[in-house]
């Protein structure tokens, strides 16, 4: 295979990867948004809780790996369904900005709690089949790409089937369009609500625990991910499903040319160059995506 042409399948493989977890971490926060009307600022800090957590516990107390790992996907979904139980629940739609408020404040809690129970350096993960792969024509794929494009795609679909297809999805989506109305039908809006964002913890612990396989573990780790996820959610609309994913996976394939072309450096300000497009086209459809959603 040609050399060139080889290093730009590569660079197309590495960028999908990178866009589908974008994708997978984006998908946690649509189901919280459209279900609660709720932009979770603490969403990436939940993940990143469950990986550090889970590196603590088989670096330093030595337990086995999947069991450090199960518990680590536990601890993202009852973190997460804390934080709604505790906190979201007692702010009011009557009082905007404050969930973005309240949400920023979790963020910096389990920011210094981690960095209190743990440290603040940064730690290689498991490599979780990273440095294991094949190689064809000069194309490289390990078995950490085969896991993203895998669980990417089941937990894509699944959401999107159980949104879509079944009965408490549909309630799901009713409560969001009216919680009295879906109340009155039966539905336990407050449980189901609790439900949803314990979801998006396990989502998100996935997300945390694959990439610092890929890149290493840290408090602020997630942060970088989180933001881009964002972009391609303000982009594409929160109250949509299909759009912002995708445009969540050209985002990865973006990011991934731009540091072939122009090197490692240049990848922030490329994509933060989107943040500032994003913000000048859609804050008044976010605005308005956040009031269909809270009403």
């Amino acid at each position: 295979m040609d050399g060139m042409f080889a290093d730009i399948i590569q660079v197309l493989i590495g960028g999908t990867t990178t866009g589908l977890l974008y994708a997978l971490l984006l998908l946690g926060v649509l189901i919280v948004f459209q279900v609660s009307g709720t932009i979770n600022f603490a969403y990436g800090q939940v993940g990143m809780a469950a990986a550090l957590g889970c590196w603590a516990l088989y670096a330093r107390v030595g337990l086995p790996v999947p069991l450090a790992v199960t518990l680590a996907l536990i601890t993202g979904a009852v973190l997460s369904a804390m934080i709604e139980r505790l906190a979201m629940r007692r702010v009011s739609a009557a009082q905007p900005g404050l969930d973005v408020v309240v949400t920023l404040g979790i963020f910096l809690f389990i920011t210094t709690a981690m960095e209190l129970l743990v440290d603040a350096d940064s730690h290689s993960f498991l490599a979780l089949g990273t440095n294991t792969g094949i190689s064809v024509g000069g194309v490289s794929v390990n078995v950490s790409d085969a896991v993203v494009v895998i669980v990417s795609t089941i937990a894509v679909l699944g959401v999107w089937y159980f949104w879509n297809r079944t009965a408490v999805g549909l309630s799901a989506r009713a409560s969001a369009s009216s919680a009295t109305i879906a109340s009155a039908a039966g539905v336990d809006v407050p449980r189901l609500k609790t439900a949803i964002w314990a979801v998006s913890g396990l989502i998100v612990a996935v997300v945390a625990i694959l990439a610092a396989s890929r890149l290493a573990v840290d408090p602020f780790y997630m942060t970088s991910l989180l933001i881009k996820a964002f972009v391609a959610g303000m982009i594409g609309g929160l109250n949509r499903f299909w759009t912002p994913l995708l445009i969540a996976v050209a985002l990865g394939i973006y990011e991934s040319f731009v540091v072939y072309s122009l090197g490692a450096s240049a990848a922030v300000p490329a994509v933060f160059a989107l943040v500032i497009v994003a913000l000048g086209l859609t804050p008044q459809r976010l605005v308005d995506e956040r009031k269909e959603a809270r009403a």
